[in-house]
């Protein structure tokens, strides 16, 4: 029988930033911002860091422990971009929930001509490493 003492759980926590020459460029608050961020990475490098977090919950104190925590990097190169290509892409409302004012796995993939690293790093997850690190803490988390 399982009892909620005996239960055991994985959470996985990620999240995805964009930086520009050390600066870190954020979901945009309004269309404006959103272009001039476009702007800003048109016919440029920049960096996009994703880290990820993954914790073993379980126990009688139902105590949460950090089992794994990495920061995965890509670089990422933007076409040299138009005003009109901006204010196009800006109108699909995409660039509005996404760190940096694009996703990559959207319609903002277009805006990209090279990237250097992992693509799954660049959405959000980056699936490799992730892959490689869970199977590793699930070693330590049967083992117990």
């Amino acid at each position: 029988t399982m009892t909620k003492e005996s239960q055991k759980f994985l959470i996985v926590g990620s999240d995805t930033i964009v930086d520009l020459n050390g600066k870190i460029l954020e979901k945009p608050a309004t269309t404006e911002e959103a272009k001039y961020m476009l702007g800003q990475l048109s016919d440029n490098w920049h960096k996009v860091h994703t880290g990820v977090s993954i914790y073993h919950v379980g126990g009688k104190a139902n105590e949460a422990t950090q089992l794994s925590s990495f920061t995965d990097t890509a670089r990422v190169y933007f076409a040299k971009l138009s005003p009109s290509d901006i204010d196009a892409y800006v109108s699909t409302g995409e660039p509005m929930d996404k760190a940096g004012s694009y996703g990559i796995q959207g319609i903002g993939g277009q805006l990209v001509q090279e990237m250097q690293g992992d693509f799954f790093t660049v959405m959000g997850l980056p699936m490799h490493r992730f892959s490689k690190e869970l199977a590793r803490v699930m070693s330590i988390v049967l083992d117990e």
